[in-house]
């Protein structure tokens, strides 16, 4: 997923992007560097808060054809592996949070490689007083 490219437009909207990982601080670091990140980046080495909101783990998520189908996208696209950090089996998601604590838009990623449209991330920013948009 593409959102750190998407920065400025999330501040733009009065938000920002943080990212949740679950490795540790050497992991928040490597990934910071690799991608050149300017927002917060924070882990959660026992995957409490991957775990409270429901997101996969495990090896049956890395072994779909839709993960493959992802897999061969990212490398046609220019991506390609490269040291691989945190947790290979955890799958990820993504949440756009609003202030008090309610969730706006949720997306839990079925299999590896399973990210939403980075078009429906952003119209979730400007919702603010819209109603829960959930895919799971």
């Amino acid at each position: 997923m593409q959102l750190h490219r998407e920065l400025h437009t999330i501040r733009s909207r009065g938000a920002e992007l943080v990212v949740v990982g679950q490795g540790n601080s050497r992991w928040a670091r490597a990934f910071r560097e690799r991608l050149a990140l300017q927002n917060p980046v924070y882990v959660d080495p026992e995957r409490e808060i991957y775990g409270a909101l429901g997101m996969k783990r495990g090896i049956a998520s890395q072994l779909t054809l839709g993960a493959l189908k992802n897999y061969w996208r990212a490398l046609r696209s220019g991506h390609f592996p490269r040291g691989l950090l945190g947790d290979t089996l955890q799958q990820g998601g993504v949440l756009v949070v609003l202030p008090g604590g309610r969730i706006a838009y949720r997306y839990l990623s079925r299999e590896a490689g399973d990210h939403p449209p980075v078009a429906d991330v952003l119209a979730a920013l400007p919702a603010l007083g819209a109603g829960v948009t959930t895919r799971t």
